[in-house]
């Protein structure tokens, strides 16, 4: 997907998790509730295995969204375990309809947040996230950050309490259940 900023808007990295809200409502359609859940930053998880990855790139004042769901197969040798849609006992619907459905729910969404703001983004996210509350490490380039996950700040870094009762905000980086 294709986007350019519009006004309203809040920073281009809010995207993803607009992007996260729309692929999670559009698939909720075909998974039963309680299943899916959204792991910081770009994963959708069923089951708690992933099933689904966003991806953002910018370019030339564009962001383009990258959705990668495993409606039919699933890596079987891959660094972390992954699943599909018919591995986890569902019937996958076709990719059309899923595309369809996933650029209509992301206009909504998009549109909701250039109205509200991030804030109910943010909600709706939370009320997803897979991992509150429990401890995380958080690989970081050469630095690992260990914490309980205990939300998502404003501008949509995850916050990881460490032992200390310090909070850091983790802006990028790759986060992983302990």
């Amino acid at each position: 997907m294709l986007t350019r900023p519009q006004a309203g808007e809040g920073p281009a990295q809010q995207l993803s998790f607009v992007a996260a809200i729309a692929l999670v409502r559009t698939l909720d359609r075909w998974v039963a509730p309680g299943r899916l859940t959204l792991k910081w930053p770009n994963d959708l998880l069923l089951d708690g295995v992933k099933v689904a990855g966003i991806l953002l790139e910018g370019i030339a004042g564009a962001t383009i969204i990258g959705f990668g769901v495993n409606l039919a197969g699933h890596p079987d040798a891959s660094e972390r375990p992954a699943t599909s849609l018919p591995a986890a006992g569902v019937v996958a619907p076709g990719t059309a309809a899923v595309a369809e459905h996933l650029a209509v729910t992301f206009a909504v969404v998009r549109a909701a947040w250039r109205e509200t703001g991030f804030a109910p983004v943010r909600a709706e996210w939370l009320t997803r996230a897979s991992g509150l509350g429990d401890r995380l490490e958080a690989r970081l380039g050469a630095e690992s950050v260990t914490g309980t996950f205990t939300g998502i700040a404003a501008d949509g870094a995850l916050l990881l309490t460490r032992d200390d009762a310090s909070v850091r905000a983790i802006h990028a980086g790759e986060v992983f259940a302990l």
